[in-house]
């Protein structure tokens, strides 16, 4: 029997970093967290009351049922809402599923019976987004809503709502002093190393979830159909994703904050199975199955023929007739290689991109490639440079390239290498966001500050300050002495509308008050 973790969402933005280390934890956490398939017994689940009672500040919404649930719940914005899907479940009497009036928390629930098996879904609309526990008590689903304006005090007929670990550390919260009385009342740049571990962590923890750039969702899935997830996933991300009829089983897992790709990513890994993406359109299949894309047949196209594009096919044609053998053999290694890429077999791929390399040794961007596959997957720095260095070497404008050999030699903490390396990467044509605040981070790190400060400022000249942007100049300000300046740059992060950290906005706001009463 599986028993389910309680799981915490916490609000936070993407900062880049100098590795991948969190998503080998997040692959760690998914694979320990992935269920069997279980299905539930006793047949349907009858819902038979929604309550919602406090908790000292935190609101307890409990989802009581007949049976032990199936269940998937996740977050929605615009407005914040919070989605509890029920499988093979039913509606009980009408009056005992509503919220009082006067929590600002509307409820809405349907039935969705084009699945199998049919959802019931309860939909809780709040008017700002909470920090939130969940857990399954017997046959009840419980949200804990933390840090609830409004509530009324404690009750002992509260604490029997709230799972014991959140009951215990409110009343642990309540024991010990405040946010300010905690805050050190010494050298503000002890406060400053506070950010550090909770914003910037080291250089080498410094690139979140490379190559993934997605909308970020938070997901908690109970032993829920593989379908449902999927159907989940193109609601979130608007692509069309086709599912073959063969893909079978049940889904346990709870990820906070992620890219919805990565989750994606994370879930084809551990059931085995492949995607295929073409024209806004995700298939996904069992990897031991060949899936290969429809061909449009001549006979059923009816146009007529554009003189210069008939002239310019001609020229490819003829272009493609003159290769050299070798770049021939080398695109079919190519081809091989990214299907091997796809089943997730790095390693293998990045072999056959080397010998298609030796072939054709004038291809940047495919040195490229494989220094980002040493860098990213397989963390071999060395590697990583040197294939950098092949491809500046062949396109001496390959600001990529530049990037991923200054992060490189940055690991390898040749620093002189690497800052000639940043240099290259951001003075070819437009810099990226990424390599204006991995250079700016880097910089830090040398406390070459005023440098690293330019490089945020050009950033947000270009690209508009973000959450990382705005963090590593306060962080900047701190470290420069400018202990005020400092203050106020975290200020203006709480106002800025971004998505913040529970424990960065704790460590803002005890600063703050710490400053009003000096």
């Amino acid at each position: 029997m599986l028993h389910f973790v309680p799981f915490s969402r916490r609000d936070g933005g993407r900062l880049l970093y100098f590795s991948c280390t969190i998503i080998a934890c997040l692959l760690f956490i998914g694979s320990s967290a992935l269920g069997a398939d279980e299905s539930t017994s006793g047949g349907k689940n009858v819902i038979e009351k929604i309550t919602a009672q406090a908790m000292g500040d935190n609101l307890a919404l409990r989802i009581q049922g007949s049976t032990v649930p199936t269940y998937t719940i996740y977050e929605l914005f615009k407005p914040s809402r919070i989605v509890v899907d029920v499988a093979d479940a039913e509606l009980g009497n009408p009056e005992k599923l509503t919220l009082p009036t006067g929590l600002n928390i509307k409820l809405v629930t349907k039935t969705i019976t084009d699945v199998t098996p049919n959802l019931t879904r309860f939909e809780f609309t709040l008017d700002r987004s909470f920090t939130f526990n969940t857990s399954q008590q017997a046959n009840d689903i419980v949200i804990v809503l933390e840090n609830f304006s409004g509530a009324r005090p404690t009750t002992a007929e509260d604490k029997a709502v709230i799972p014991s670990s959140v009951a215990d550390r409110t009343q642990q919260n309540q024991q010990q002093p405040s946010i300010e009385s905690q805050l050190p009342a010494v050298d503000p740049m002890q406060q400053t190393a506070i950010a550090e571990k909770t914003v910037g962590g080291t250089m080498q923890d410094n690139f979140n979830f490379s190559g993934y750039n997605k909308e970020r969702i938070t997901v908690d899935f109970y032993k829920i159909d593989l379908h449902n997830v999927f159907r989940l996933l193109r609601d979130v991300s608007g692509v069309n994703i086709v599912v073959d009829e063969s893909v079978t089983g049940s889904l346990t897992l709870a990820l906070n904050d992620v890219p919805w790709d990565f989750a994606l990513d994370i879930i084809l890994n551990l059931k085995d199975l492949s995607k295929e993406e073409r024209f806004n359109t995700i298939v996904i299949h069992p990897k031991s199955k060949v899936f290969n894309w429809p061909e449009r047949a001549e006979d059923n196209l009816s146009f007529e023929a554009d003189e210069e594009m008939v002239v310019q096919e001609s020229l490819v044609i003829q272009q493609q007739e003159s290769l050299p053998p070798e770049i021939v053999e080398a695109k079919k290694l190519i081809a091989k290689g990214r299907k091997i890429e796809k089943r997730g077999e790095a390693e293998a791929a990045v072999q056959l991109y080397e010998e298609a390399l030796n072939l054709w040794s004038k291809n940047s961007r495919l040195a490229n490639k494989i220094a980002a596959i040493y860098l990213v997957q397989l963390r071999q720095n060395a590697k990583a440079a040197y294939f950098a260095d092949k491809a500046l070497a062949a396109d001496k404008k390959n600001s990529s390239a530049a990037l991923n050999a200054a992060i490189a030699y940055a690991n390898m903490q040749e620093k002189s290498k690497a800052q000639q390396y940043f240099d290259q990467s951001v003075s070819i044509g437009k810099p990226t966001s990424e390599a204006l605040l991995s250079y700016a981070a880097f910089s830090e790190e040398q406390a070459r500050y005023d440098a690293a400060v330019r490089l945020l400022l050009k950033h947000d000249e270009i690209y508009g300050q973000n959450l990382n942007s705005m963090v590593a100049r306060a962080r900047i300000l701190d470290k420069m002495g400018e202990h005020e300046s400092a203050t106020e740059a975290y200020k203006a992060i709480l106002l800025a509308g971004f998505r913040v950290p529970l424990d960065l906005k704790k460590f803002i706001t005890g600063r703050m008050s710490l400053s009003q009463s000096m």
